[in-house]
């Protein structure tokens, strides 16, 4: 079994220890696993698909750097989360007076976007993106990502406390935004809001 074959059976953790410990093979399949995640995350933190793939770059650059701070006993997720989400902070930061409210349209198709639209319309992420960035954010590290409170906590910085308290906000103002959805009564037909939201 050559290198590639064993990375993918390893967990992220054990990936990111093997990283630090020299594996270029192990940082490659981590791009692999969340290239695609993180760029669904961030479609709402950046104006244009190159400013989304950019932060993506930087995300993993920072954490290639740092891999060595990287604690075995965290979540890597969370951890990389935690990466993307200060990146994103920072890129808005200097591009704040010259940013463009216009976001850009990519005129061929990109591959990735394609796969991601596919996704969105067999569920209802692409409607939570119209939620409040940070109670999408919770929303996302929590179900999206499977963190549990406590490492949502972690990643937005903010209390348990207030994490619980996004996530109620967040399901009721989705569910509100279900019940009006046009698109939603066409799919979802009869089936009761409540029973779609159960994975909430």
């Amino acid at each position: 079994m050559n290198d590639a074959s064993q990375c993918n059976q390893l967990s992220d953790e054990k990936l990111a220890l093997k990283v630090a410990a020299g594996s270029r093979a192990s940082f490659e399949e981590l791009i692999h696993r969340y290239s695609p995640r993180l760029f669904f995350f961030l479609r709402h933190k950046a104006a244009t698909n190159q400013d989304i793939e950019d932060l993506i770059q930087e995300t993993f650059l920072k954490a290639f750097l740092n891999i060595d701070r990287f604690e075995p006993e965290r979540k890597f997720s969370t951890w990389l989360y935690t990466i993307a989400i200060r990146s994103a902070i920072s890129h808005h930061r200097t591009k704040k007076a010259t940013r463009s409210h216009t976001v850009s349209i990519s005129p061929l198709p990109d591959p990735q976007e394609v796969l991601i639209q596919k996704e969105e319309s067999r569920n209802i992420w692409n409607l939570a993106r119209r939620l409040k960035p940070i109670e999408y954010e919770a929303l996302w590290l929590h179900y999206g990502e499977d963190m549990s409170v406590k490492e949502v906590a972690k990643v937005i910085k903010k209390t348990q406390i207030s994490v619980r308290v996004l996530l109620h906000r967040a399901r009721l103002n989705l569910a509100k935004m279900l019940s009006k959805s046009a698109t939603y009564e066409k799919l979802a037909g009869p089936e009761p809001v409540e029973h779609k939201l159960s994975f909430l």
